[in-house]
């Protein structure tokens, strides 16, 4: 009897995916822990593995599908009833081999039944044979054609591409199988998506699209835009998509209060310029970043509301005795927000060359669901592509996030009225978001008080961490 395995939950409250890569089809054979798809979940991709061995009869869903927890993947025959299937058969047949020895009776009836049997057999082998011959020819024809053509004309398998050239075809409204491959071992490439598009087959994938826009305009509430010039549609990946709905969760959910404040980092960053050389030499790049998770966990030990979650429903703070940090990285997929764990017990050099890895891991695509979780705050940078202050949106489950603006070389004052001089100093702004329901006003001040106090005294910053 066949039977179906389906996407479990994949975690964290997640209750669906977007299929990447499909690697079986149907009547291929599959061992158990062999990777069956590829898909997309809260910005990791994951490989599911089968939980079974055995025969696959129907893939349920295709490439760029949503599955949802529950949902039907494959259906398949397992091994171990086609064994059970064929020691039935062998049973049947002993007791078809008994009932026919005590028949005695009717032992040469049976013969001419047999002998009947056989020459009709041997006639219905030999016009079998002719079909088999017949569908082998067809089969070869079909063969020929794709190979002559390059395109692949069995729809029922996949394609083999990559899941950036699968992506690119969807947006584009190629159908792979009709696309000629020029990679190797007929894989087809995004500028062979490309050219299709720019053909024939491209421009009616283009007239079908828009003909659906204006029926998708309407169901979405949104006017023809068409009537006011030409658009295009561009459909929101699995990592926007996420995006998207975090942060409306926590915009909807989380009264976001904000406390804005500017650091003195002159010293700061003469301290960074002294130890860059031997971070470098350690294989990282000792940036602010750094200093910044050092800073923020002094600061969070002193205010441990901030280093929590709320437990809304039991109303009730879960304080956190670990220092995780996560720290947001702007890729080509989107905003990912890889997490620094223990940042308290680890020095300078180590917290540099693990941030370094993880950037890196980020931008590559390579990073796995535990790489994003667990985080205790969060902290942006996006001061080096300019800016004097943000409101950055809290990553829940996290109460807080801290945001850094673009450091500037700026006359400050110092002194009193009567007496004062004016000196150049280089001052980082800082933006804390914090959710008003775990802390107040006053508290957030102190906090980025105490953060500032951290920053302009780097020394005793190493002393007290």
């Amino acid at each position: 009897m066949s039977e179906t395995f389906r996407f479990s939950d994949p975690g964290e409250g997640l209750e669906e995916a977007e299929v990447l890569e499909i690697h079986v089809g149907e009547g291929d054979h599959v061992n158990d822990g062999d990777t069956v798809l590829t898909v997309e979940t809260d910005k990791a991709a994951t490989d599911i593995p089968a939980p079974f061995t055995g025969t696959v009869e129907t893939v349920h869903p295709g490439t760029g599908d949503r599955v949802r927890v529950d949902d039907a993947l494959i259906t398949y025959q397992p091994d171990g009833e086609k064994e059970e299937e064929a020691t039935a058969d062998e049973s049947q047949d002993e007791q078809a081999t008994q009932d026919q020895e005590e028949d005695t009776s009717s032992r040469e009836s049976e013969d001419e039944t047999q002998e009947a049997d056989s020459e009709a057999s041997k006639k219905d082998d030999a016009e079998s044979a002719q079909d088999e011959s017949a569908q082998e020819d067809t089969g070869s024809r079909q063969e020929g054609e794709t190979r002559s053509n390059g395109k692949h004309t069995d729809r029922r398998q996949p394609v083999p591409a990559a899941p950036s050239t699968r992506r690119i075809a969807r947006e584009m409204g190629v159908d792979l199988h009709d696309v000629e491959p020029s990679g190797p071992q007929g894989r087809v490439t995004a500028d062979d998506v490309e050219a299709a598009a720019q053909g024939e087959q491209g421009a009616a994938a283009r007239e079908t699209l828009s003909a659906e826009q204006p029926s998708r305009q309407e169901s979405s509430g949104l006017p023809d835009f068409s009537r006011w010039g030409e658009t295009e549609r561009e459909a929101m990946r699995s990592i926007r998509r996420a995006t998207a709905q975090r942060m409306s969760r926590s915009w909807q959910e989380i009264p976001h209060v904000y406390h804005q404040d500017v650091a003195d980092i002159t010293a700061l960053e003469r301290f960074r310029r002294d130890y860059e050389p031997s971070a470098e030499s350690n294989g990282g790049k000792f940036t602010m970043t750094v200093l910044m998770l050092k800073a923020m966990v002094y600061a969070l030990k002193q205010f441990p509301r901030f280093n929590a979650s709320l437990d809304a429903e039991n109303e009730e703070l879960v304080l956190k005795r670990y220092f995780h940090i996560g720290v947001a990285v702007a890729t080509d997929q989107g905003l990912l927000v890889p997490v620094i764990r223990d940042v308290d017990r680890k020095n300078m050099i180590e917290l540099t060359a693990e941030l370094k890895a993880i950037i890196d891991k980020a931008k590559a695509g390579e990073l796995a669901r535990e790489d994003m979780e667990g985080g205790c705050m969060t902290l942006t940078n996006p001061g080096p592509m300019g800016g004097t202050s943000l409101s950055p949106l809290i990553n829940p489950p996290e109460v807080a996030i801290l945001g850094m603006g673009q450091a500037r070389l700026e006359p400050v004052v110092h002194g009193d009225l009567d007496d004062y001089e004016i000196k150049p100093r280089l001052m980082l702004p800082l933006s804390l978001g914090f959710d008003h329901r775990a802390n107040d006003g006053a508290d957030a001040a102190s906090f980025v008080t105490t953060l500032i106090g951290a920053l302009e005294d780097p020394h005793s910053l190493l002393l007290k961490i």
